[in-house]
This record gives structure tokens, C-alpha cells and sequence, in this order.
């Protein structure tokens, strides 16, 4: 990868750098400038360029049902869930739904130019969110 495309693209081309990737090698996800990584099945996550050296990391943890009634029951299932374990998650994290494919993300920002945070804040969040998600089945499974 040319050293210009990395200062380019910041945070974004480093973690895949990092990951032994090229954009090349990943599917395009529906926000411009992103990329799409499988890391296994029902687990991907989701990295966009968002300006100067800026990167939005963001993990599908599931895709909301179809009926208003079960959306509201499973949303309302993941932000207790999350109020619950938010204060033992890395800053910066956050819940959102999507819009463009109808599912809950996990999400974060990553700012800096220094390789080693951006590593360090991209592995903490891609545990944290497959940790997530494999609680919410847990706890959703418990209440069905």
C-alpha cells in the first residue's frame, strides 16, 4: 500500500494495514468511502472514512424484525443491555440503530494518527461488540 493512499485515509487504511487487508480484499458497504469485513458468520464490521484521518468503526449486532412490536421489544432488550454494561465498555462506544439496512450497530470513533491507538481502540471494540452480541442472544434467548 503507497504511503500516500495510508496518510490519505488515516485511521481507516491503517486497521486494514494492520489486518494484512487491501480495500481490494473487502466488500463495499453501503456508506461511501466504507469497507466491509467478515470476520465470521453474522459478525461483520463496518469501517468508514469520515474526514482528515478519521475512522467510524461500526459492528452489526443484529438485524431488526420486521413487525413494530418486535422491533420495540428487541431495542428495548439491547439498551438495557447496554446501560447495563456500559460503564465496563471502553469510552466512546455507543448503540445506534441503522438505517440503511435495519439493524443495531455498536459504534465508535476512532481519532489519531498513532498506529498503535488505533489498533489498540479497533481490537478493544471488535471484542467488545462480538462480546455483545453473543450477550444479547444470551439474554434474549432467556427471555423468549
Amino acid at each position: 500500500m503507497s504511503e500516500n493512499l495510508t496518510t490519505q485515509h488515516g485511521a481507516l487504511h491503517k486497521i486494514l494495514e494492520s489486518l494484512g487487508m487491501s480495500p481490494s480484499e473487502t466488500e463495499p458497504c453501503a456508506a461511501s468511502e466504507g469497507y466491509r469485513i467478515d470476520f465470521e458468520k453474522n459478525f461483520t464490521i463496518e469501517l468508514q472514512d469520515i474526514g482528515d484521518s478519521d475512522c467510524r468503526v461500526s459492528a452489526r449486532i443484529f438485524s431488526l424484525g420486521k413487525s413494530l412490536q418486535v422491533q420495540e421489544n428487541q431495542i428495548k432488550l439491547a439498551l438495557n443491555l447496554f446501560d447495563e454494561v456500559k460503564s465496563d465498555i471502553p469510552t466512546g462506544i455507543s448503540i445506534a440503530i441503522s438505517n440503511h439496512d435495519n439493524c443495531l450497530r455498536l459504534c465508535i470513533e476512532i481519532v489519531s494518527d498513532k498506529n498503535d491507538v488505533i489498533m489498540t481502540r479497533f481490537q478493544e471494540f471488535v471484542h467488545v461488540a462480538f462480546a455483545y452480541k453473543q450477550t444479547y442472544f444470551q439474554h434474549r434467548g432467556m427471555a423468549q
